[in-house]
């Protein structure tokens, strides 16, 4: 039963066949009753000859078919008054859930020792089978994600190394004109770190964009990690660092004369 937001609970004096009381969820009240307050009001689901139901209660949404479903409008009729034999019972406990299990199960039994008592566990235990399509599609799209940031983390050091090998020439007639090495190296290596903030920059936009696309399959975190951007951020700036320091290092410990010949 859904933790009723306003109005009040079914109690046992709703137990008779006249009391025809139902509590509603945000969506139902939201549809059928826009811009108005729904306790009060009735309503009626199994024909016009039928009587109404007086809403008593308006509760929080929920899931009830798969965890990325729309919110949908349902209702709920007491039990008292609409016994049905299989029932549901979901406790909330501090400490370990198995033993607290145990502690449930014993007392029902020492209520009702012919009860019979099917599917008994934790929430993780039983969400593992509505999260198994979701968590092999997030094993699928993070195996895809690490193997694209090495790509990219080898495609940026690639560009990279080939722009400041093919500026070998420049280094020379720098280094031949009294340039200091350590000044040409920290001249590459600024004017490298600036084109990948440029394109981590572009990126980011582009990442954000399409995070939205995942939001409904991801439960209990962001689409938009921070962490998750931040490390992705801080490789690829080092990759970017490093793929613009090696080759001009190894430039300018290049003898001048040669590196003017270079071609």
């Amino acid at each position: 039963m859904e933790i009723s937001l306003r109005g009040r609970d079914f109690t046992d004096q709703d137990d008779k066949t006249e009391s025809r009381v139902a509590i509603v969820n945000e969506t139902f009240a939201r549809r059928l009753f826009p811009g108005q307050e729904a306790i009060g009001r009735r309503f009626n689901f199994s024909g016009p000859s039928e009587p109404y139901w007086e809403i008593i209660g308006v509760a929080a949404d929920g899931k009830y078919n798969s965890l990325g479903e729309e919110p949908k409008a349902a209702f709920y009729r007491p039990l008292f008054r609409d016994y049905s034999a299989g029932v549901s019972l979901v406790a909330r406990t501090n400490g370990d859930s198995n033993v607290a299990l145990n502690t449930l199960r014993g007392e029902m039994q020492r209520l009702d020792p012919l009860l019979t008592l099917y599917n008994v566990q934790t929430l993780s235990e039983h969400m593992n089978v509505p999260l198994f399509p979701f968590r092999m599609a997030a094993t699928v799209l993070g195996s895809f994600g690490v193997l694209a940031i090495v790509l990219a983390a080898i495609g940026v050091y690639g560009v990279m190394s080939y722009v400041v090998a093919g500026r070998t020439r420049e280094i020379g007639v720098r280094l031949a004109l009294g340039a200091k090495r350590r000044d040409v190296m920290l001249m590459i290596v600024k004017q490298g770190m600036f084109l990948a903030v440029i394109g981590l920059g572009i990126g980011l936009v582009l990442a954000f964009a399409a995070t939205q696309l995942l939001a409904k399959i991801l439960f209990g975190v962001s689409a938009v990690d921070p962490l998750t951007f931040a490390v992705v951020c801080l490789l690829l700036s080092s990759v970017a660092a490093l793929s613009s320091y090696l080759p001009a290092r190894r430039a300018t410990k290049v003898d001048p004369l040669v590196a003017l010949r270079y071609e």
